[in-house]
């Protein structure tokens, strides 16, 4: 768990406080690492964590209903954090609030982080009902969605608080903010707190969350659209690699 943890941290950190330097990096490159990582997130939610979620005994109705509130959920947090969770920066947008900014992807940040552990599955679960867990695959859907995200708040940051040292500590909270939703999901479901059907419904929000902020990324990467081959050939990597991924690990 405190691996996966500093992982998570690591994922947003580093990007960020290389941004925050000298380190350049292409807009173009961005992109097209978004796109991938869109598809391999979407992807695994389809093939992995949404299948597992209905081989749950909970109603498949209802579990359909929390996947739909999470989506939703997420289409709100996105009103706060202006897209940067789509890997977007948007420096001169009128009227935005940091504080809000920070507050809706630390949300969103801690949901995600959340669904890495894997305490419940172990002192819960029936037997591989719901057994993602801390698996790799999962993290690295995670890991690869939050790079883009990293760079994409920090030149916001830069740009609206005038001062990199601000803009560092503000990514800090916001990179701490997916380890607290591992550990504290760990500890609830650890000590009993919350129970199987209630964590279940958990996930099945932050299931519909991925869904949500990958069909994004899809549809923001055709604006027009008018279907871009190079695009939708980083697309079919992305989801052969979910694909591959979900049959070898």
């Amino acid at each position: 768990m405190l691996i996966n943890a500093l992982i998570l941290f690591l994922s947003v950190a580093i990007p960020g406080l290389l941004l925050s330097g000298k380190w350049k990096f292409s807009e173009t490159r961005i992109k097209y690492f978004l796109i991938f990582a869109g598809a391999y997130l979407f992807s695994m939610t389809v093939i992995h964590l949404i299948p597992d979620l209905f081989m749950t005994d909970e109603d498949p109705f209802m579990l359909g209903l929390w996947i739909l509130v999470g989506f939703f959920l997420q289409k709100v947090l996105e009103n706060y954090s202006v897209g940067v969770e789509h890997g977007h920066s948007h420096p001169n947008q009128p009227g935005l609030s940091v504080t809000y900014l920070i507050l809706a992807l630390s949300v969103h940040s801690f949901l995600e982080g959340s669904i890495m552990s894997d305490t419940i599955h172990v002192h819960h679960m029936p037997e591989a009902a719901y057994e993602h867990g801390s698996s790799p695959k999962i993290l690295l859907g995670i890991v690869m969605h939050k790079i883009p995200a990293a760079f994409a708040l920090m030149a916001l940051l830069v740009a609206q608080v005038k001062s990199k040292v601000k803009a560092s500590i503000l990514l800090l909270v916001f990179a701490l903010a997916s380890p607290l939703g591992l550990i504290s999901t760990e500890y609830l479901s650890h000590q009993e707190i919350f129970s199987e059907k209630q964590m279940i419904i958990f996930f099945a929000i932050v299931a519909g969350g991925f869904l949500q902020i990958s069909t994004t990324i899809f549809i923001e990467s055709d604006p027009h659209h008018k279907l871009n081959w190079k695009r939708f050939g980083v697309s079919l990597i992305g989801a052969g690699v979910a694909v591959l991924a979900q049959v070898v690990i």
